[in-house]
């Protein structure tokens, strides 16, 4: 997978298939010739912890890192390899052997130019110390992976893998920077793209165009980043024009959608992402050891009524680890129903009942009792989860709802210390699971965070990633979909669509299926704005 990193605020919602997909936005009318300057000012959810590359794994934080590398490999709007920091490649030795042809006039923002030394650098410290990227490196022979010169690296893999080539969309670290001392305290901001960072302050980072940059130039001179965690405080600034595009709640857009005075002003962009949201088990635990349990719980979520209470119909059900437009999703996999009734008889048959009449079940004298932790001030994720708690108070189950700050809350789940938590995944257009199903990537090795162990999961994981025959690997994924579903280490709940307000003062906004606005080129390096 290109990226597993969280989306804390996913709950931005998406049409049914019973719902009649919202028209898409009238054409732009350009009424000027590209002009350049100015500053786009963005919202983030979440504040910002590290600038690192390899180190990142938050959402927001790969949003302002796009800004600040280019990547190696890029995806262009068809979500199909481009050149980045690479022009071309060549795959050879079985698909084992990637050649990659850097471009020479790239440099990074300090003026050193890019090198095949650098691609070998931070391949390696994504092996040795990221939490995201080590999975997709895992097989690297590092004996045979070198350069051959400057600007030509060699990168030789001990087995062949059908995504591998995806894997290089990262951005590249300069070796000068990032080699000496203590990398992880190393706090400089040295990166390849287009922008370089101006400041950093609590709640905001400001970026300014490279006059040096090597490719052709963005025509925004600057853009400001805005962490605005409360929605409605967002949307306000949005409609005053001091926020220009952010991501916005469904409520809030459903609210306003049809406002001619916001129509005037601002175009929504409906995007429906790689990403989908659920609720997490951790399976040490001994509450949720029994598949069963796990079941009965899946039938206490009303997915329905979320859907047309809190989404206002923008949402679509999952089932398993893809997302419905994807190739590898099984659509004869059909999600849980809402059933209490059937819910009870499960629970029963797993030991739990209410025996002394007090409305909590109980088994071996210990109440059916547990926390969920969600992300502090996301007002969205706050309602669905209080519908699943009534729901589950209503079956003799007590959910605790914790809410944490971001950063802290995503540390957490990732290390494995909860118990339960609601949680997003962000895909590849390409799919690999390996990253948050497979057994060895439990923590703190990898992202499968609720410490999932399957030697049949393993295996259909492991026979997908290695398939270069697209019709006998989406019959593997299509029975892993099935077996995950089954298993229930998570409750699947929604894919949602994103709305992104976008002010009518940027120009040439388009949108690429799955990704949405950005993390594709050119995306946002080709808006300009009218002054």
């Amino acid at each position: 997978m290109r990226r597993l990193a969280p989306l804390l605020a996913l709950l931005l919602l998406a049409c049914p298939r019973e719902t009649p997909q919202p028209p898409a936005p009238a054409p732009r009318k350009t009424v000027t010739a590209p002009q350049d300057g100015g500053r786009l000012v963005r919202r983030i959810e979440n504040d910002i912890e590290t600038l690192n590359y390899v180190l990142h794994t938050g959402e927001e934080e790969r949003q302002v890192l796009t800004y600040l590398y280019d990547p190696l490999i890029a995806l262009d709007q068809s979500l199909n390899p481009a050149p980045g920091i690479a022009t071309k490649w060549e795959i050879t030795e079985g698909n084992r052997v990637y050649t990659l042809h850097l471009d020479p006039r790239a440099t990074f923002s300090d003026g050193v130019p890019v090198k095949a030394s650098d691609v070998i650098f931070t391949l390696h410290k994504m092996i040795d110390v990221s939490l995201q990227f080590g999975s997709w490196f895992e097989t690297l022979d590092r004996a045979q992976t070198k350069p051959l010169d400057d600007h030509t690296v060699r990168v030789v893999f001990k087995e062949p893998r059908v995504t591998q080539l995806l894997s290089f969309n990262i951005g590249i670290m300069p070796e000068h920077v990032y080699g000496k001392g203590d990398f992880g305290k190393i706090t400089a901001v040295v990166g390849n793209g287009p922008y370089v960072l101006k400041k950093r302050e609590r709640g905001t980072i400001l970026l300014e165009r490279r006059a040096d940059y090597w490719r052709e130039k963005p025509r925004i001179a600057s853009v400001l980043f805005r962490f605005v965690a409360d929605d409605a405080v967002a949307w306000n600034a949005i409609k005053r024009g001091q926020i220009d595009v952010g991501r916005i709640h469904n409520e809030t857009w459903f609210r306003d959608k049809d406002n001619p005075a916001v129509k005037e002003k601002i175009e929504f962009q409906n995007v429906w992402p790689l990403s989908y949201n659920f609720f997490i088990w951790n399976l040490k635990n001994p509450l949720f050891a029994d598949v069963r349990v796990r079941r009965a719980l899946a039938m206490n979520y009303d997915r329905r009524t979320v859907i047309d209470t809190l989404y206002h119909g923008q949402a679509r059900p999952v089932t398993g680890p893809f997302v419905p437009d994807q190739w590898a999703y099984n659509h004869e996999v059909l999600p849980i129903e809402f059933n209490p009734q059937a819910a009870a008889a499960v629970l029963a048959s797993a030991g739990w009942s209410d025996a002394n009449g007090d409305g909590t079940l109980e088994r071996e004298g210990k109440p059916f009792r547990f926390d969920l932790l969600i992300p502090s001030e996301n007002a969205a994720i706050r309602s669905q989860a209080q519908v699943y708690q009534d729901a589950l108070r209503r079956a003799g189950i007590t959910m605790n709802i914790r809410e944490m700050d971001g950063a802290a809350y995503f540390d957490r789940v990732l290390q494995g210390n909860f118990e339960s938590a609601f949680f997003s995944w962000y895909l590849d257009p390409d799919p690999d699971p390996f990253s948050i199903f497979h057994s060895s990537q439990v923590p703190p090795n990898g992202l499968n965070a609720g410490s999932y162990v399957s030697a049949e999961a393993d295996q259909l994981i492991e026979q997908g990633r290695a398939e270069f025959d697209h019709a006998r690997r989406a019959e593997i994924y299509h029975h892993l979909h099935d077996l995950i579903a089954r298993d229930q280490p998570y409750l699947f709940t929604l894919q949602p669509a994103f709305k992104f307000p976008v002010n009518r003062r940027v120009q040439n906004v388009h949108v690429a299926p799955g990704l949405g606005l950005f993390l594709w080129h050119p995306g946002p390096f080709a808006w300009w704005l009218k002054q």
